[in-house]
């Protein structure tokens, strides 16, 4: 099965309500220092954000000899930022970063980096079309063939409430306005179920560290109580390799090397991975005393 990647392009469309969706592929692009800007106002902790170099990083895979190389080693793949302006030129309604990866054709997957709708916004429905488009974009990157285009599995990382330092729960409850756990609520509501994995983000850059405190969920998973170890391998492989450490081997990242090496083991003795629902993870953070106020 041959699959390639369509060339990105600027472009801007006009959706219901005066809504604006600009699709960032390029680390060019004209819109890409407001998404910035919008983005480093939403996060605040340290170790979860990248710079705006890195998003130009990501970006630059895109295209050229870094995504001839990186292909051939992941296949085909697209790095997108989709912001939404009231109005062309308008206030900054959310925006969402997250990479497409067609794999082989039958394991579609997206790394869905961030996702935020700004406080002011919210209960528009934004959340839901951010999702929605993110979808969208992950099918129409590429060029298939003929049939039925398979639905990529959507995997998202939340902060763990359990596994936060109280210094950082309530720091950025108070930014974003929401308390952690009714962030993992949010996701809950729309299907997500957690990967059981020991997961741990290698650092964004050489600057950072890496990032414990983080939560491994799926979307699309379609009620499945677990999926393949080999599945996993391979988006993992794929994100580490592209997304997080930008094109650099993940052999040589200490952090990505051995989940990659636990799932390779996992793969090769045919064990499946599972899925599971927040309940525990509600049950354990309601046991850890939080200033919630």
């Amino acid at each position: 099965m041959t699959i390639t990647s369509l060339p990105g392009r600027e472009r801007s469309d006009a959706l219901e309500g005066g809504v604006i969706a600009h699709y960032i592929t390029r680390p060019d692009d004209p819109h890409l220092l407001r998404f910035y800007a919008a983005y480093d106002a939403a996060f605040i902790l340290p170790d979860e954000k990248e710079d705006l170099d890195g998003f130009r990083a990501c970006l630059a895979l895109n295209d050229g000899e870094a995504y001839e190389r990186l292909s051939a080693l992941y296949g085909p793949y697209r790095e997108m930022a989709i912001l939404l302006t009231e109005g062309a030129n308008g206030p900054v309604l959310g925006a969402a970063n997250f990479i497409a990866f067609a794999g082989d054709g039958t394991d579609p997957t997206v790394s869905l980096s961030y996702i935020f709708v700004d406080a002011n916004q919210r209960r528009r429905g934004l959340f839901g079309l951010l999702m929605h488009l993110i979808r969208e974009e992950a099918r129409e990157a590429f060029a298939w063939p003929e049939g039925d285009i398979p639905a990529p599995l959507i995997f998202i990382e939340m902060n763990n409430p359990v596994k936060m330092s109280p210094e950082d729960y309530a720091l950025d409850s108070q930014h974003a306005g929401l308390d952690q756990v009714d962030r993992l609520k949010i996701w809950e509501r729309r299907g997500a179920r957690l990967v059981g994995m020991d997961y741990r983000q290698p650092p964004l850059s050489d600057d950072q560290g890496s990032e414990d405190e983080l939560l491994l969920g799926v979307l699309g998973s379609g009620g499945a109580e677990s999926l393949t170890a080999c599945r996993m391998l391979a988006h993992m492989r794929r994100f580490f390799g592209v997304t997080v450490l930008k094109g650099r081997d993940p052999v040589g990242s200490p952090v990505a090397a051995a989940q990659l090496a636990a799932l390779d083991a996992a793969c090769q003795r045919g064990d499946r991975i599972p899925l599971t629902g927040f309940e525990s993870v509600f049950a354990a953070a309601a046991q850890v005393r939080r200033d919630r106020s």
